[in-house]
């Protein structure tokens, strides 16, 4: 899982709790995983910072590594519905290791990717600092404690007790990268490597690479750098320079470099270059610093909206929160992998960080699959949130304790450091500082949001936006504090309002930070209709109605969702649209309370199950031909009654057939955003959606009644994992009935058996009230599917995947590890 942008010099593994770290004399970087053999126990435990407690009865884990994820839900736990009802609290972690004598003239530091929250770093008894921020990245230098040639124990502390602490589920623990890092004391500091592209032509690219120099030696160093500009491992550009650097200054170098008939990095084409810094001292390799980057031009333009390589383009985005379903906030390269995958298919291009820094390895996710990134850093400022929740059926308002206590001290801190580790990424294409902020409601927020603007234009180039709220509400934000980003964010405009925005704006640039989505509040596949409809709702058992009336009013069609990328869609101006959201996330359970325990807003389940809001934005943002009809057609207790049957489509014509006669063609007008709906007599049968475009069949889209459950059916995306203990197959189960159709409202309890050179890590079914444990080896289905989630150990063989249930034909899947 170790982050790509963390380049090996000189590989090095880390073994159980010891690492010994070698290295010639010539070469003198090294970036070593630190993710394996930490030992971790719940609670505050202080005599652990003590190098020789005894920790021989914690638990052994690895990182990414997240206790909350554990569970149980409980109504009694404060994490409260904004935290899914799951436990917080405080934890410790050590972790034991060896760098040899040999390293004694070296540097040495630590690196952590997020540990959530409140994170205090030991060595050897000695704190060597604090960062409340649980998504910010940050390093220590290590090296004045370290007891070369002997065992050293890195202690951290973790406390995130305060609750609830936050919108929505956060997780707790080291639930990112951690990479302990050795350096010559002539060295390039922490993210001080800078590439851009300033000039780009068809034919050529000039590539400018500043970063600085740092000597720890009594005396000044005569350093040569050499900087190489690689495609796909080959050399394309290079250049060497000579710095003398002085003791304990930074020594700034700034150099451009022709890269020939360069590639372009695009969503379609996302061309990765390699830019790297060695350092040498009298011909001597002394060390390496590298980053990838992206040749690429980006356009902002008022009339014109955004554009990449000249070529204007919709960001056509969703909103995503950083955790991953059934593994909470510990995820792998192949849980951003997978849904990004998903998301793509769905015709989506962009995601917007939503509210907080994500994972360097996420972003490199982006920049290798060509995803468009806005990178936002805050959900507060200095005052504290008090987000909806419902209780017993009524909305309540709850302060959380997440941020606003400590932004006037690490506000600049936490984005200087945010800014600089992720300014590399060809994906992300603009900044933002923040999400409905209260203070930009008003001018107070002005001299804030300016600072803010200032702190990254003086790191970077790209322009900064601010994710403004009461526009769909016809209250605006202050007109001073909207125009203090360099693009304007909407949060849930409205078309008058973007009307309104020309007239009092009319030189603004403008996109729409986040909106509603086309999609139902009700779980996937569920079609609630009369008794069975109040039935469902009974069993809640809500004494107050603010929960069935806000659900209702959405629709099953999410009709807010659909006008709000027809607002937009042919306005060429506005840059695009982020969805809230693209996946359901743990946490944040509004419009639903207890027993909700995950959000229900997105077209794409907890599991990564697509809803029916999926196909709306696969027939407006796709290109592959499609159809697709809802409901189901298992609809006991509606025979003889009417039914609504909807389709979206990308074709231009879609006609309607119940077991066999058609029901009528209708128009689908595809410069316009419509979708098509039937009356329907209800009887058990079967529904057929035929597609055209220019009178020939594109696409069909069948749903029949299905008849008792009888098999399993198993999907999976990829077959062949890496032997490296972090690799993962997503398993999706679905339960057919005898005839191979899906059985829409199946439930059975599905058991997993995994044998071989894998292990079972999560199970989920994408029911958003469902408390069962996600680390089981078994899980009633869900609407007719259910999740397992496999992950290689570190060895190759073969992985035997079966699943079964009393009465059904299992099924079995054999996967490669290498």
């Amino acid at each position: 899982m170790i982050s790509i942008l963390k380049r090996v010099f000189v590989a090095v593994s880390c073994l159980l709790l010891s690492v010994a770290c070698s290295t010639s004399e010539t070469e003198q970087s090294q970036d070593i995983d630190f993710n394996k053999g930490w030992k971790f126990t719940k609670g505050e435990v202080t005599e652990a910072i003590n190098p020789s407690y005894n920790d021989k009865d914690w638990q052994t884990v690895n990182v990414p590594h997240d206790f909350s994820i554990k569970g149980p839900f409980s109504k009694e736990n404060p994490s409260f519905s904004r935290g899914g009802w799951l436990p917080t609290g405080k934890c410790t972690y050590r972790k034991s290791f060896t760098v040899n004598a040999s390293e004694k003239e070296n540097k040495v530091f630590v690196y952590f990717d997020g540990a959530y929250r409140n994170s205090t770093v030991y060595i050897n008894g000695n704190k060597v600092g604090y960062r409340p921020l649980g998504y910010i990245g940050f390093q220590y230098d290590l090296t004045e404690f370290i007891n070369f040639n002997k065992e050293n124990i890195l202690t951290v502390t973790l406390d995130n007790s305060a609750q609830p602490g936050h919108r929505w589920y956060s997780g707790t623990g080291i639930y990112r990268d951690v990479t302990l890092k050795i350096r010559n004391k002539t060295y390039v500091p922490n993210w001080s490597l800078y590439v851009t592209t300033p000039e780009i032509t068809k034919t050529k690219a000039v590539v400018n690479a500043t970063f600085d120099l740092k000597t720890e030696f009594n005396q000044p160093q005569d350093i040569s750098a050499k900087i190489n500009v690689l495609y796909k491992g080959d050399i394309v550009a290079s250049k060497k320079v000579t710095k003398k650097v002085q003791p304990n200054k930074n020594t700034s170098v700034n150099v451009d470099l022709l890269v020939e008939n360069p590639k372009l990095w695009a969503p379609a084409t996302p061309e990765l270059y390699t830019v790297q810094v060695e350092l040498y001292n009298n011909e001597m390799l002394i060390g390496e610093e590298s980053t990838r980057t992206g040749i690429r031009t980006l356009g902002y333009d008022k009339d014109n909206g955004f554009s990449i390589n000249g070529e204007q383009t919709k960001l056509k985005g969703v909103c995503l929160h950083h955790a991953g379903g059934p593994l909470g906030a510990a995820i792998y390269k192949r849980t951003i992998q997978r849904q990004l995958e998903i998301l793509r298919e769905m015709g989506c291009n962009a995601v917007r960080t939503s509210h907080n820094p994500f994972s360097t390895e996420f972003l490199e996710t982006c920049d290798e699959m060509g995803f468009l990134v806005m990178n936002e850093m805050f959900d507060e400022w200095e005052v504290v949130k008090e987000p909806a929740t419902i209780q017993d059926g009524k909305k309540v308002r709850i302060p959380v304790k997440y941020y606003a206590d400590i932004f006037k001290e690490w506000a600049d801190k936490d984005l200087t450091d945010f800014v600089l580790r992720d300014r590399n990424h060809p994906s992300v294409v603009m900044w933002s500082i923040g999400n409905e902020i209260d203070q930009m409601k008003t001018d107070e927020g002005v001299p804030i949001a300016n600072r803010l603007i200032d702190i990254i234009h003086n790191l970077d180039d790209r322009p900064v936006t601010n994710g403004l709220i009461g526009y769909g509400w016809d209250a605006w934000p202050s007109e001073a504090a909207a125009s203090t980003s360099d693009i304007r964010g909407y949060n849930y405009i409205k078309e008058n309002g973007l009307d309104r925005e020309d007239k009092i704006a009319p030189n603004a640039m403008g996109i729409v930070t986040e909106c509603a989505s086309a999609q139902s509040y009700y779980p996937r596949g569920t079609y609630l209709y009369g008794d069975e409809k109040k039935a469902w709702w009974d069993k809640l058992g809500y004494k107050y109605d603010d929960a069935y009336n806000w659900v209702e009013q959405r629709g099953l069609i999410g009709y807010r969702g659909v006008q709000a990328w027809k607002d937009i869609k042919n306005r060429p101006d506005i840059m695009g649209q982020f969805i809230w959201t693209g996946w359901d996330y743990l946490g944040e359970v509004i419009p639903f309370g207890w027993p909700a325990r995950s959000s229900s807003f997105a077209p794409i389940d907890l599991c990564g199950f697509p809803k029916d809001g999926y196909y709306f934005y696969q027939s407006q943002w796709s290109d592959k031909p499609m159809v697709h009809i809802f409901p189901h057609w298992n609809l006991d207790g509606m025979e003889g009654k009417k039914v609504t049957v909807y389709a979206y489509t990308n074709g231009d014509e879609v006609e309607l057939f119940q077991d066999g006669k058609s029901l009528g063609k209708q128009k689908n007008n595809l410069d316009d955003v419509e979708y098509q709906q039937w009356d329907v007599i209800y009887q058990p049968g079967n529904l057929k959606a035929v597609s055209y475009k220019n009178g020939k069949v594109i696409a069909q889209d069948v749903v029949k009644t299905a008849g008792k459950a009888a098999k399993i059916k198993l999907f999976v995306r990829r077959a062949n994992l890496k032997a490296d203990g972090e690799d993962l197959v997503y398993v999706e189960c679905t339960v057919l009935d005898k005839d191979g159709n899906v059985v829409p409202k199946a439930d059975n309890i599905i058991q997993f058996d995994v044998q071989g050179a894998g292990e079972l890590i999560g199970v989920g079914n994408g029911d958003n009230m469902n408390h069962d444990s996600f680390q089981a080896s078994e899980r009633n289905a869900f609407n007719g599917k259910c999740l397992a989630i496999v992950k290689s150990l570190e060895k190759s063989g073969e992985i035997y995947f079966v699943a079964k249930s009393p009465g059904l034909k299992s099924a079995s899947i054999t996967l490669e590890v290498n």
